[in-house]
Parts: C-alpha cells; sequence; structure tokens
C-alpha cells in the first residue's frame, strides 16, 4: 500500500490526480484539507470513488479499520442528501422565475474556444492533468467535461455533415457522368450511322464503276471474238482461193 501524507489542500490536490486503488492519504486533521463540512465529504466521496483509504490522526479516523470504514458511506449518504436538496431548491427557484416569466434558461460560461482547444490538446496527450485544464480554463469538473462533451459532438456532427456533402457531390458526379456517357453513346451512335452511310455510298459507286467496268470489258471480248471469227473466215477464203488457183493451173497444163 502507498501511503501519501498530505498536509494541506494543495499537497491532497495534487495526490488526488495520481491516486490510485489500494492508495492511502493520510492527513493531519481534516482542518488541514478542508474550510467545510461539505468540502470535507466531497474530498472523502472523491477518494472513495478512487478505491483509495483516508487516515486523520487528530480525528482518529482510519477507514482501513472496521468503525473506520464507516466513514465513506456516511460521506456518500450525506453528499447524496446534499444534492437531492440542493437540486430541489434549485427546481424550486426554476418554477418560481418561469411562473413569474423571469426564467431565461442556464446562461453558458463564456470560454475563450482558442484557449479551450489547446489546453484541452495538452491534457488530452498527457502534458497535463485534468485539475490543471479545469484551473487553466477556470471550470468546475461538470461544465469541463460537459463542453468536452459537447466538442466531440460538434467535431461529429461536422464530420457527418461533410460526409453527407462529399456522398452529395459523389451522387451528381456519378448523375452527370452517367449523363455524359450517355450523351457520348448518342454522338457515337449517329457518327457509326453517318459512317456506314458514307460506306454505303462508296460501295454503290464502287458497285456502279466496277459495272460499267464488267459491260466494257464483254464489249471488248465481243468484238475481239469477232474480229477472230473474221480472221478465221479471211483464212478459208484464203485456202479456198489459193486451192481454185492450183486446180486452174493444173487444167491448163493439162490442157
Amino acid at each position: 500500500m502507498n501511503v501519501i501524507d498530505c498536509t494541506d489542500r494543495a499537497a491532497l490536490a495534487a495526490a488526488m490526480d495520481t491516486l490510485q486503488p489500494g492508495d492511502c492519504v493520510r492527513v493531519e486533521s481534516f482542518s488541514a484539507v478542508a474550510s467545510s463540512a461539505a468540502e470535507l465529504i466531497a474530498l472523502a466521496v472523491a477518494i472513495s470513488a478512487k478505491g483509495a483509504e483516508l487516515v486523520s490522526a487528530a480525528e482518529g479516523i482510519d477507514t482501513r479499520s472496521g468503525s473506520g470504514a464507516l466513514l465513506f458511506p456516511l460521506c456518500r449518504a450525506l453528499a447524496g442528501l446534499d444534492d437531492a436538496a440542493r437540486r430541489e431548491r434549485q427546481r424550486s427557484g426554476i418554477e418560481r422565475a418561469r411562473e413569474e416569466g423571469k426564467y431565461k434558461g442556464r446562461k453558458p460560461i463564456a470560454v475563450d474556444e482558442g484557449l479551450f482547444d489547446s489546453v484541452v490538446e495538452l491534457w488530452q496527450s498527457g502534458q497535463i492533468s485534468a485539475r490543471h485544464a479545469m484551473a487553466r480554463l477556470d471550470l468546475k469538473p461538470n461544465t469541463f467535461y460537459r463542453r468536452i462533451k459537447e466538442r466531440e459532438e460538434s467535431k461529429m456532427k461536422d464530420y457527418k455533415e461533410a460526409e453527407r456533402a462529399i456522398r452529395s457531390e459523389i451522387k451528381e458526379a456519378a448523375k452527370q457522368s452517367r449523363k455524359d456517357l450517355d450523351e457520348l453513346k448518342k454522338q457515337v451512335k449517329a457518327e457509326a450511322k453517318e459512317v456506314k452511310k458514307a460506306a454505303d455510298e462508296v460501295k454503290k459507286a464502287a458497285d456502279e464503276k466496277l459495272s460499267v467496268h464488267e459491260v466494257e470489258r464483254e464489249r471488248r471480248i465481243d468484238r475481239i471474238r469477232a474480229e477472230a471469227e473474221r480472221h478465221d473466215e479471211l483464212k478459208q477464203m484464203k485456202k479456198d482461193v489459193e486451192a481454185e488457183a492450183r486446180e486452174l493451173k493444173k487444167l491448163l497444163e493439162d490442157g
């Protein structure tokens, strides 16, 4: 067990930051570390919450003993009664103010946001304790932690809004991309249609030209064939003439 001697409030406040379960806080007297019963009760409740023990030499209190162990339950009960009474007084006061039309709600504690962020960053990185952070910001624990919670909730809200904005932009971009793609498809289809039309026209012109060439070729073949036939006829006529000439010559020779 680690026994921590605290001679005054400052020493006790410093010890509370490092207090571990099983430690024991030892003071000379309760009056040295608390100025009122309410403050003493709050200190006892805080020490009990950390799982530590409390010893006071002047009052003869030792929570490690059977009788001294009753101090913590008693202080928690008293703190609960005090909190309940305070909340009831607060509720009654608010109700009266509402009936009189004077209640405007709790005014938020003004805090420099830049200072708050820098101090919280130091605390979260372990460079300063929570008590030192609260002291620098002049905030009570409930206000300090509530502010941190609101800060985290605000960050999460901003993150969600940014995420929604990004999703919306992506959705719009995808929609525009589909629209552009559809338009491109239409353009490609129209261009393909024009290309096919031009190809058909070229093929038609080629077919027509080929047809003209075929007709001309047939004509040439016909002319060549006719000339060949004429040549054959002339050759035959020549043979016939030569034969008749030979017959005539023979007749002359015989006569």
